[in-house]
């Protein structure tokens, strides 16, 4: 019997995960498998170099972090150990000697499940962990790794597709996988403006800088020390960017008192932060739970949800819901469930609990501290700005549990996959969706995915040493003037306008992947001829690939391809928050999907052959073609 060939286009952690399932379920199959990877660098790691600086870390303790599905999750269990991060890397014999973490074997500290290590040793983790899958791949499945880019695929007359490589060559492949991860979208008409003044103007200003794509942070080492640099975005790339401008130019922070002291070094530009909310990413709690705990949802829970769902059908005929008028008031109750059982010490009867006054007000500020709010002048702002900063690292140090206001945010964390089943495959009304995307998720991801505490003490302590300023207020416009050859943020506050001159933006977020403005090759061609379309929940785009509940993926005509998956973060908009790692001992989203769909191709090879793609039937496998 003949090989059949399936291919996996992009081997980062999705794909890995695919890849560990395929392992499990070959195992229990003498089915033989030509098992194509198309990743033009290593396997496994994919955003996540190994080669990049330890100033750079994960924002996930690194005892919550694992590659592998948790034991009972899954039907077929994985075919080598499955270390969580840390568990891997203590049995690497990796120490922690002050910030900085070596293979040392002895010294230094040892990692603690409370530690956030650096994203370097994530990489090395998902590039061990390639290795571990690939050595217990039985002899029946040859794999073959492919150091190239895909650069289009199209399905012949017998369903089978031809993968294109940026080589010249091309793939012959029965079933693929698109797991293609985190990419760049093409510059929208203002951005390009500003790009070409800093080209323009760099002869007369030749500290100009228009970055928009943060990532590879090495591209900002064309920034000069002399620059003021402004950068749009409070979140986890801000804290990368501003890592890599201060710690990475030679700064260090040293302990002082309660906090961090920065030791400049003299190679830092000039620092700003602005965005349009203005306001600083609140930083992840000291855990209380363990590397499993959650909290047990009692009001937003996947029933309630389908009893949202029932309601609706028999009221309006539709089961799509509206987030405000229905779910919110059931995510504000249980997390005013869980600050009231903190603030008590207590948990409420959930048979009388109400959500009441003081902890909706302490829930609702925290997600809405604009709210109401104006500021007379720049230092109004600034001292409102430091006492958001100054009172959110104090709740922090008190943990998840013991902080009322830190507990509630975790809620948001624990009830992800409720979050799912409201608002995916258009659970939303559409106007309720993108309601939901620009309103309340980036409030959600700023209270509840910040960075580790220790970021944020260290942003309290490069605005001190003067290294760092906050923008004068929110909702910044940025603009550009052409006399002085610089870029001009404008300001509106009560008392009037302030301006701020910068001669280097950097453009410190990630793109949402949206198939009509993607700058990738594959995915404008696969768009081009029809073998995907973008996804829309009426007429919202809210981005992704169109998808069905199986992850395969809508045709021009509205067909889906049955010998073709999309997991990950190509789905996002058809799915929600698709980029989480999984956790240890517990059910996992990328799990999940990556075991659901391997499920379908062993069954597609086992108990349907008669559907199997006629190449596949005919066991033509070729592999590698000219």
């Amino acid at each position: 019997m003949k090989r059949i060939n399936v291919t996996i286009i992009g081997m980062g952690p999705r794909g890995l995960s695919v890849f560990e399932r395929i392992a499990a379920f070959a195992r229990a199959s003498a089915i033989p498998l030509q098992l194509n990877l198309i990743e033009p660098g290593a396997c496994g790691a994919g955003a996540h170099a190994p080669r990049q600086p330890q100033h750079l870390l994960t924002n996930t303790l690194a005892s919550q972090v694992t590659l592998f599905p948790g034991p009972g999750a899954v039907e077929q269990a994985p075919s080598c150990v499955t270390p969580s991060l840390t568990e891997w890397a203590r049995s690497q014999g990796y120490r922690r000697f002050g910030a900085e973490y070596y293979r040392a074997g002895e010294g230094g500290a040892e990692i603690l499940d409370s530690d956030y290590l650096p994203r370097q040793l994530l990489g090395r983790y998902l590039t061990w962990a390639y290795g571990a899958i690939a050595a217990a791949m039985p002899p029946t499945v040859t794999v073959n790794h492919l150091r190239h880019r895909a650069i289009d695929m199209f399905q012949q007359p017998d369903a089978s597709f031809v993968v294109e490589l940026d080589s010249g060559f091309s793939v012959s492949s029965d079933f693929v996988f698109l797991t293609t991860g985190h990419s760049n979208g093409n510059l929208t008409d203002e951005e390009a403006w500003l790009r070409k003044f800093a080209q323009d103007h760099a002869r007369y200003n030749s500290k100009l800088r228009y970055v928009r794509h943060a990532y590879p942070l090495d591209k900002l080492i064309a920034i000069g020390h002399d620059a003021v640099v402004g950068i749009q975005g409070l979140g986890l790339t801000a804290h990368d960017v501003l890592a890599e401008l201060t710690v990475g130019r030679g700064g260090r922070f040293q302990p002082a008192g309660a906090g961090l002291r920065y030791i400049a070094s003299g190679q830092e530009p000039q620092l700003m932060l602005f965005s349009r909310n203005c306001l600083p990413a609140a930083a992840r709690a000291i855990n209380q739970k363990g590397v499993a705990g959650r909290h047990p949802a009692r009001f937003f829970t996947r029933e309630a949800v389908r009893a949202l769902r029932a309601e609706a059908v028999r009221e309006r005929g539709s089961a799509q819901l509206d987030f405000d008028r229905e779910l919110l008031p059931l995510m504000l109750k249980e997390m005013g469930y869980a600050y009231r059982a903190a603030a008590d010490a207590k948990a409420p009867d959930p048979l009388w609990y109400q959500l009441g006054d003081e902890e909706r007000l302490a829930i609702e500020t925290m997600l809405f501290p604009l709210r109401g709010r104006s500021f007379a002048d720049p230092a109004e702002y600034a001292a409102f700005f430091r006492a958001q900063l100054a009172d959110d690292l104090r709740e922090a140090a008190r943990g998840n549990t013991t902080s009322p206001l830190k507990a509630a945010a975790d809620v948001l964390r624990d009830a992800r996959a409720v979050l799912q089943d409201s608002i995916e495959h258009g659970g939303l009304l559409p106007a309720s969706h993108r309601k939901f995307l620009s309103v309340l998720n980036p409030a959600i991801n700023r209270v509840t995915f910040g960075p580790p505490l220790v970021r944020n003490l260290q942003l309290e302590a490069l605005v001190e040493a003067g290294v760092l300023s906050i923008a004068d207020g929110p909702n910044p416009a940025l603009r550009i003037d052409e006399e002085r050859s610089q870029f001009a943020l404008h300001t509106r506050l009560a008392g009037g306008a302030t301006v701020r001159y910068l001669d280097a933006v950097v453009v410190a977020r990630l793109d949402v992947f949206s198939p009509e403005t993607d700058d990738t090759v594959l995915t404008r061609n696969l768009l081009k001829r029809g073998t995907i379309r973008p996804f829309y929940n009426g007429s919202f785009h809210p981005g992704g690939i169109d998808i069905d509940v199986d992850n395969h993926p809508f045709n021009r005509a509205g067909r889906q391809a049955a010998n073709l998956w999309v997991l990950g973060y190509p789905s996002e908009g058809a799915q929600y928050y698709t980029h989480a790692l999984p956790r240890p001992q517990l059910a996992s989203r990328q799990v999940a999907d990556a075991d659901r769909c391997v499920r379908a191709l062993f069954a597609a090879f086992d108990a349907q052959p008669a559907r199997l793609p006629a190449k596949a039937r005919a066991a033509q496998g070729e592999g590698v073609i000219a």
